[in-house]
């Protein structure tokens, strides 16, 4: 009859041939049936798969022998929990295995379903966070494009208005949309400089920000100005009847 019982520890030595100095550490004991004791010590902590659900996934691993525990194929089955990262799996001796987890910090929804990570990398859970800035764009320049997301934040802040999604397009143009539903139209080149122009002449002068106030998109992709075009309701409309369809 197989057994579960769960503890956390803080600061506990596991094996000190092995582990040393393993900080919150929960540890489950499993003992299938017809073998021996073994027991699944996990480190690290996940706030989107419980402890026993790693205790679930581990289990069937942990029938074999001591030595014959298949590692890598336990880490590569947790590896397909999307939240799951920093994953590590070894043996304990004598009679278990350990596992240290941590979970993905997401910085950005990316695309349509999927999220980035602090890291850098693109991963898709059941559901996203909510309340995340939405980036796009070649998943190969994830990182480009948080990092070019936070210069142009950079730029705008204290100006009252804050960008809501940026994107890259497969031919290298960018177009970011502020949380007032303003679209920017930034182009490849010297994205900074434009929209510090933008900063400068369009959210530092009230007779500009009026005439802003409905417009649905700000074109910057000149040398010495920029176009003004559309309307916010019909750009909301449009973003709208794509959503649907």
């Amino acid at each position: 009859m197989s057994w579960i019982n769960t503890r956390r520890l803080r600061d506990g030595v596991i094996g000190a041939a092995v582990l040393l100095g393993v900080a919150a550490c929960t540890w489950q004991g499993i003992k299938p049936d017809g073998s021996g004791p073994r027991r699944l010590y996990i480190s690290g902590h996940s706030a989107h798969v419980s402890d026993r659900q790693i205790a679930q996934i581990a289990a069937p691993y942990l029938k074999a022998s001591f030595f014959d525990v298949d590692t890598e194929a336990l880490k590569a089955r947790l590896a397909r929990e999307p939240w799951l990262t920093e994953l590590r799996v070894s043996r304990h001796w004598p009679d278990g295995v350990v596992v240290h987890v941590a979970d993905h910090k997401p910085v950005a929804a990316w695309g349509d379903n999927s999220v980035l990570a602090a890291d850098g990398q693109v991963f898709t859970p059941d559901t996203r966070p909510k309340g995340l800035v939405e980036l796009d764009g070649p998943a190969k320049d994830s990182a480009k494009v948080y990092a070019q997301y936070r210069r142009l934040s950079g730029i705008l802040a204290g100006h009252g208005v804050h960008i809501a999604s940026l994107k890259l397009n497969a031919r290298g143009g960018w177009q970011a949309r502020l949380d007032n539903g303003l679209e920017l139209r930034l182009g490849r080149e010297q994205l900074a400089a434009r929209m510090q122009r933008f900063v400068h002449y369009a959210l530092a002068r009230p007779l500009a920000q009026q005439a802003l106030a409905t417009a649905g998109y700000v074109d910057l992709r000149y040398s010495d100005g920029f176009a003004v075009g559309g309307s916010r309701q019909q750009a909301a409309s449009a973003s709208h009847e794509e959503s649907v369809g």
